[in-house]
């Protein structure tokens, strides 16, 4: 038993796990993010996102929301556990947008900040990427 304790991080320790996409040079609602946090999906409650805290209402969304949101904790890219507190590409640069995460463990944050262009995309996150903008779609 305690040799398994030392071999993982378990994914059950998020305290929470922050996820969205935002962009600099738009009208309107330009940040779309997403909050899970005890067993529950929040939506955002801020039109914009400028790598300042993100902020969230107070009411869950539906639980098969919840649910299809989850998978994203579950599907985690082990490259982006170790790869913590990165900048991927040039997010927003040429007003083509980024995604962002935020994990909360324990209460230290890590914050990934992803180019929505493919072509700067790590290739170990391409498809973890496409899931969380399909995800985004759906919700």
């Amino acid at each position: 038993m305690l040799f398994l304790s030392f071999c993982s991080k378990d994914d059950n320790d998020i305290d929470s796990f922050a996820f969205g996409t935002a962009a600099g040079e738009c009208y309107g609602n330009c940040a779309r993010f997403f909050l899970i946090k005890n067993n529950n999906l929040y939506p955002d409650d801020m039109d914009y996102y400028y790598n300042a805290d993100l902020k969230f209402q107070n009411e869950p969304l539906s639980v098969d929301k919840y649910n299809l949101a989850k998978s994203l904790v579950d599907d985690f890219p082990i490259y982006l556990k170790n790869n913590p507190n990165k900048t991927f590409g040039c997010p927003d640069c040429y007003d083509q947008g980024g995604v962002h995460i935020e994990i909360n463990r324990n209460g230290d944050i890590e914050i990934w900040h992803i180019d929505m262009s493919v072509d700067s995309q790590p290739t170990e996150i391409r498809n973890y990427i496409q899931e969380m903008l399909n995800i985004l779609e759906q919700l």
